[in-house]
């Protein structure tokens, strides 16, 4: 068991690749190359971000975004569907939009698929994934799960959107 630092928390282990297992970096360079790959036509000009441990897709405002982020630490990959724009009242009120599709969500994606405010004033649609590696084997499937994730939910998030902005 790790030691606990001043604040009472524990610092977190450091992690170490094994031999094959590809950067996080080129884990999710590669995951997100390959998702925008299989998505259809009219998402293929989403905007994209990479930053340390995790890749964003947006249309038209980047506080709206479809996630992955990998979780070292629990060995998970969490993809997910994140407003986080400055006004909490509207966050909340486009998860309230989506999250009337959850149970729909559910069949379409797995029963992981939860709804919840989140930091911030944040909200966020998400599942989480186990990874134990960071393989090619992982990113190939991980890659068809985000972009099956996107092609189920950009329509609710681009209905929601209209709905809670044209209230």
């Amino acid at each position: 068991m790790l030691p606990r630092m001043p604040d009472g928390r524990r610092p977190n282990p450091v992690r170490r690749r094994v031999p094959g297992e590809l950067s996080t970096a080129e884990f999710l360079r590669g995951v997100l190359d390959a998702a925008r790959a299989r998505l259809p036509d009219q998402l293929q000009h989403l905007e994209t971000r990479h930053q340390g441990s995790l890749i964003k897709l947006w249309r038209d405002d980047p506080a709206i975004h479809f996630e992955m982020a990998v979780h070292h630490g629990r060995g998970r990959v969490e993809l997910a569907l994140h407003f986080e724009t400055r006004d909490a009242e509207r966050n909340r009120r486009l998860l309230e939009y989506v999250a009337e599709d959850l149970q729909f969500l559910k069949e379409a994606l797995g029963v992981g698929v939860e709804a919840e405010p989140w930091d911030k004033g944040w909200t966020r649609l998400y599942l989480t994934r186990p990874v134990e590696r960071l393989g090619t084997e992982e990113q190939a499937k991980l890659a068809v799960a985000f972009a099956e994730f996107i092609e189920v939910i950009e329509p609710i998030r681009q209905e929601a959107q209209h709905a809670v902005d044209s209230a």
